[in-house]
C-alpha cells in the first residue's frame, strides 16, 4: 500500500504551511530586486541594439536582421527577445513587414545601474552579476564567437550558478518553497525522485526534514553529469541516496527508472525546459506510486503579452527555448502560468492539481509558486 492511503487534505496542511513562506517571498523587496533586474536587462538590450545595429528606420523582418548582423543560429531567440522588449519599451515598432526603429535607442547606462542595484538589493547580487556577465559578452554570443553556454559558466565555473540557486532573491525562492511543501505530504517511509537536482540547492534545504522523518530512498538526477558528480561527493556518505544521470526529454524506463516506484517526484524551475512536456509529464506519472506527487516549484512569466525581462539572459542557453510549443498549455518558451501547468497536469492524467498561492494571489505580476499534482488511487 503506499504511504499516502491515509492522508487527510494535504493539500490543505501544505497551503497553511506555505502561506507564511509567500508572504516572505513574494514581497516587496522582491519587487524591488526584479525592478532593478528589468532595467539591467532593459540596458543589455540597448547595448546589443546600438553595438549591432539591430534596427532601421526600415522595416526588416527578423530573417533579413539575422542576415545582415550575422547572428549566430543559436543567438535568433535572444535577438528576438530584445527585439520585442524593445517594441514593449517604445524604441521600435513590429509591422507585417517587420521591426523598424520609432526613436533612437538610448545609450547603454548598465555600469552606473549595477552600481545601484547591488547598493539596494545585495540580496539580489548573484542575480545583477548573471546579467552584467552576459552583458559583457551579448556581443560576441550574437555573432558567434562565443557559445552561450561558455558565457553563463565561464571556464565551466559553475560558483555564479550556485549562489544564484541557492542564496539569489530572484531565483533561490524556488527552492525555498520545496521544504514546507514536501513536509506537508511527507511520511516516514518514502522514495523521493528528484529531477534536475542542479547545485543541489533543494536537497540541502530538505534533508534534515527528511533525515528526522526516516525515508526508504532520495534518488538526485539531473541531466548534466557535471552536477550530479558533484551532489554525490558531498552527499554519498549518506545512507539511502542515489545518483544517476537522467534525461527527462527520453524514456524513462530506458533509463533504469522504475514504474510506480515513488511517492514523490520533485522538480524546481526545471520542467519548463522539457523539449515536449505532455510527453515527459506522463512519463513522470508513470514513475509515481498510486496516491504519489508531483512536487513542482517555477516561476512565472510577468503577464500574458510581456516578455520576462530575464528573458535576455536564459536565453543564452539553448535548452531554456529549444523546445515545442503545445497550446493551449504551452503557447512559448519559458516559464508557465500555474493555471496552465494545472491544464498540463490535468491531461497528462494527473487528478487533483493544486497550483499554490495560485495566479489570483498576486496583486502584481505573477512570480510562480507551487503546483502539487497526484497521481489517481486508480
Amino acid at each position: 500500500m503506499s504511504v499516502y492511503a491515509a492522508l487527510p487534505s494535504p493539500e490543505r496542511e501544505a497551503q497553511t504551511r506555505l502561506d507564511q513562506v509567500f508572504a516572505q517571498a513574494f514581497s516587496s523587496d522582491l519587487e524591488l530586486a526584479y525592478w532593478h533586474v528589468d532595467r539591467l536587462c532593459l540596458h543589455l538590450c540597448f547595448h546589443v541594439a546600438n553595438e549591432c545595429g539591430l534596427l532601421k528606420t526600415h522595416a526588416e523582418p527578423l530573417p533579413d536582421i539575422a542576415a545582415r548582423v550575422g547572428v549566430a543560429p543559436d543567438a535568433v531567440y535572444l535577438v528576438r527577445a530584445i527585439l520585442d522588449i524593445l517594441c514593449e519599451e517604445g524604441v521600435a515598432r513590429c509591422t507585417p513587414e517587420g521591426f523598424c526603429r520609432v526613436r533612437q535607442c538610448p545609450n547603454d547606462d548598465s555600469e552606473r545601474m549595477q552600481r545601484e542595484a547591488r547598493a539596494a538589493c545585495p540580496a539580489a547580487s548573484p542575480i545583477f552579476e548573471m546579467i552584467e556577465r552576459c552583458h559583457g559578452r551579448a556581443v560576441d554570443f550574437v555573432t558567434g564567437r562565443r557559445a552561450g553556454v561558455s558565457v553563463v559558466f565561464e571556464r565551466g565555473d559553475v560558483r555564479l550558478w550556485e549562489r544564484l540557486h541557492t542564496a539569489d532573491r530572484v531565483m533561490s525562492i524556488y527552492a525555498d518553497l520545496v521544504p514546507p511543501a514536501l513536509e506537508a505530504i511527507a511520511r516516514p517511509g518514502m522514495r523521493l525522485l528528484e529531477v534536475g537536482g542542479g547545485v543541489a540547492a533543494v536537497l540541502r534545504r530538505c534533508l534534515p526534514m527528511l533525515e528526522r522523518l526516516g525515508y526508504e530512498n532520495y534518488a538526485f538526477t539531473d541531466v548534466g553529469q557535471s552536477f550530479v558528480q558533484a551532489a554525490q561527493r558531498v552527499y554519498a556518505g549518506i545512507e539511502r541516496m542515489s545518483f544517476a544521470k537522467l534525461n527527462l526529454d527520453l524514456p524513462l524506463r530506458s533509463q533504469d527508472v522504475p514504474s510506480e516506484g515513488f511517492d514523490v517526484v520533485i522538480a524546481v524551475n526545471v520542467l519548463h525546459v522539457l523539449r515536449i512536456l505532455s510527453f515527459s509529464l506522463r512519463e513522470l506519472h508513470t514513475t509515481l506510486r498510486l496516491r504519489g506527487y508531483l512536487l513542482i516549484a517555477e516561476g512565472s512569466p510577468p503577464g500574458r503579452s510581456r516578455r520576462w525581462r530575464l528573458d535576455v539572459v536564459f536565453a543564452f542557453l539553448r535548452g531554456w527555448w529549444d523546445v515545442s510549443p503545445e497550446p493551449p498549455w504551452r503557447q512559448s518558451p519559458g516559464f508557465l502560468w500555474p493555471s496552465q501547468w494545472k491544464g498540463a497536469l490535468m491531461a497528462a492524467g494527473y487528478d487533483p492539481v493544486r497550483a499554490l498561492p495560485g495566479e489570483e494571489w498576486f496583486r502584481g505580476p505573477c512570480r510562480g509558486g507551487v503546483v502539487l499534482a497526484r497521481k489517481p488511487a486508480g
